[in-house]
């Protein structure tokens, strides 16, 4: 008998949930102000994190009552090493995207809170990868790869590798980050494919955002 594995009423409660739950953190984080911008992005990178546990467990509670199912599965050592390559490689891809973008469009730095805290020190860097570069790839893998592309691999690849990388472009917004986001999106879900594990994506996600926050500080 076939596992039993998330399907729409997954989808529609784990993403109706975070965004719910996004939506909450981001009004309680234009309340800080510009001043105490450290914490804000702080505190944004931990509830993303909690957000996309609590949106996990909610999908879990519904039928499935098996992370295996959701992707909580060991994988074999080489695809980690082969997450950590595709990491380097996506944060080098992010350098074209964005030269391309920013070569046709101009808008407001939307990493402006990251690049603070990255500068604000050692100790300020080291906090901002533990909510930047741990905390927040691993709510946002929960969702988008344990319960969304694993739920749309049921309909084939182009479902669950494209489209799972499409809303999660689209959830990071109308900007450069929206490509960004949708590269690692297409990595990821062509890795939770083959693997049947959120891990290997899990290692994509931390590897790329803290390059990305690494080279923030020396900016």
């Amino acid at each position: 008998m076939p596992q039993a594995r998330p399907g729409w009423p997954e989808i529609l409660t784990a993403l109706a949930l975070y965004l719910i739950g996004i939506v909450m953190l981001g009004l309680w984080m234009s309340q800080i102000p510009d001043e105490q911008a450290i914490l804000r992005i702080n505190i944004g990178g931990v509830g993303n994190g909690l957000v996309g546990l609590a949106a996990l467990f909610a999908a879990y509670a519904l039928r499935v009552r098996d992370l295996r199912a959701f992707g909580f599965r060991v994988p074999e050592r080489k695809w980690l090493l082969v997450g950590a390559a595709l990491g380097v490689a996506a944060f080098g891809g992010c350098f074209i995207i964005e030269g391309v973008y920013f070569h046709f469009i101009t808008e407001p730095n939307n990493q402006a809170d990251f690049q603070t805290a990255a500068q604000g020190g050692a100790l300020s860097l080291l906090v901002l990868i533990i909510t930047g570069a741990i905390l927040t790839p691993l709510g946002e893998e929960f969702v988008f790869r344990g319960v969304i592309a694993n739920a749309l691999n049921r309909y084939g690849a182009w479902a669950g590798v494209v489209g799972s990388a499409a809303i999660f472009a689209v959830v990071h917004g109308f900007n450069v980050i929206l490509f960004d986001a949708f590269m690692v999106g297409i990595l990821n879900g062509i890795l939770f494919r083959k693997t049947g594990s959120i891990w290997p994506g899990v290692v994509v996600h931390i590897v790329y955002n803290g390059l990305n926050l690494l080279y923030y500080s020396t900016l």
